[in-house]
């Protein structure tokens, strides 16, 4: 009896033991520190391509000594929510040069040093494009352009110094792009010509001169000698053209007849957007009680445009039971990739042929433009046969 009586007391003493123990010993260690759930924290996104980031600056940029060299660097990160810092690395190459990372204007006045003698130095200059970090894309994309700045020695005729703008274009449409250049001799807008041509027998890009004119002469309020402008690329009726490379070439000609070195400048052209095709417009025909799987694609046959889902009929209020989803392709924007399963078992049988259909309209964007196709995927049941 007395055995019985110390193994009960043992017992109680070991309950009462665990019972004072911590009620969060078998909790997560976040439960227990008190730290949200890692269900709670921000998800972090893969790091983006690099094809989203870019760097919007000429590639050549013609100055001379003693005259100011002064142009705009601006960035673009095509993702949203996605925060960027410019820098040039090397600006210290260049002596008495600013750069404002807020307004991207650079501004630099060449001095007899830097040419050292010589007629004229091509000097290099390095743009970086940095991403910021964030708590949805931690890691930092980084992205390097390399511009070259033309020095003159002395001034001989006159200089095309810049042409800037967005450099990829779209057929359909009409493009805009801004040039400065510099004409001692000129002592208004009437001195001042510029002459569009084709980049040269060497180019081993297209031309598109034929579509391309000037379209205003302004004389700086700032700078002596200085002039500038717009280009007009008119591409309303260029849907010939394959989405490729091409080139076009700025002169201009003092009023004495004095010619500038030729400004080349490489431009990019996609073909406008395309009305989307399907690779599946009727499912194979089915008895009420049957059931399919499907699988299709909607694509652009230029292969440029990138594709969104704007609207899908709901195929389970159609036929109950039935799903159907569209995905882009992972590897290729100008695709989406569609399966689905069909059910016919919540159908009353037909006693007549019945097609349902199932609509999807789709946007096709090509840079700023966008065209919308609806696309109908006929679903048919047949009748009962008696």
């Amino acid at each position: 009896m007395k055995l019985v009586l110390a193994l009960l007391t043992g017992l109680m003493f070991l309950t009462a033991c665990e019972m004072q123990q911590d009620p969060l010993k078998d909790a997560p260690e976040a439960v227990r520190e008190g730290r949200a759930p890692e269900a709670e924290k921000p998800v972090q996104e893969k790091p983006f391509s690099k094809d989203a980031m870019f760097i919007d600056a000429p590639t050549v940029v013609n100055g001379r000594v003693g005259s100011p060299m002064e142009f705009k660097i601006n960035g673009r990160v095509m993702v949203e929510g996605v925060t960027y810092k410019l820098s040039i690395d090397n600006l210290a190459d260049f002596e008495g040069a600013t750069f404002d990372a807020a307004t991207g204007e650079f501004k630099w006045i060449p001095t007899r040093a830097v040419v050292a003698g010589l007629p004229s130095i091509e000097l290099p200059l390095r743009i970086t494009l940095a991403t910021d970090s964030s708590a949805k894309y931690p890691l930092i994309s980084v992205e390097k352009k390399t511009l070259s700045l033309m020095v003159v020695n002395v001034y001989s005729k006159p200089i095309v110094q810049t042409i800037t703008g967005n450099g990829t274009l779209t057929t359909g449409t009409t493009h805009y792009l801004d040039y400065t250049m510099e004409d001692i001799d000129a002592f208004s807008e009437a001195d001042v010509t510029l002459d569009v041509r084709d980049c040269g027998i060497a180019s081993y890009r297209d031309s598109i001169a034929h579509l391309v004119s000037v379209r205003n002469v302004t004389k700086s309020t700032t700078t002596p000698n200085k002039y500038e402008g717009r280009i007009e690329i008119d591409l309303r009726n260029a849907d010939h053209l394959a989405s490729t490379y091409y080139c076009f070439a700025l002169q201009a000609i003092s009023k004495h007849g004095v010619k500038s070195e030729i400004y080349k400048r490489d431009i990019t052209i996609n073909t406008r957007p395309k009305s989307t095709r399907i690779t599946m417009e009727s499912a194979p025909t089915l008895l009420v009680g049957q059931s399919a799987q499907i699988a299709f694609t909607i694509y652009d046959t230029t292969a440029n445009g990138s594709l969104r889902m704007v609207s899908m009929d709901d195929i389970a209020k159609v036929l109950p039971g039935s799903t159907l989803t569209c995905k882009s392709n992972y590897t290729s924007k100008f695709q989406m990739d569609c399966s689905g399963y069909i059910t016919t078992t919540g159908l009353t049988a037909p006693t007549a042929d019945a097609v349902y259909n199932i609509k999807m309209e789709v946007e096709n964007t090509v840079g700023s433009v966008s065209v919308n196709t609806t696309h109908t995927l006929r679903i048919n049941v047949k009748a009962v046969t008696l």
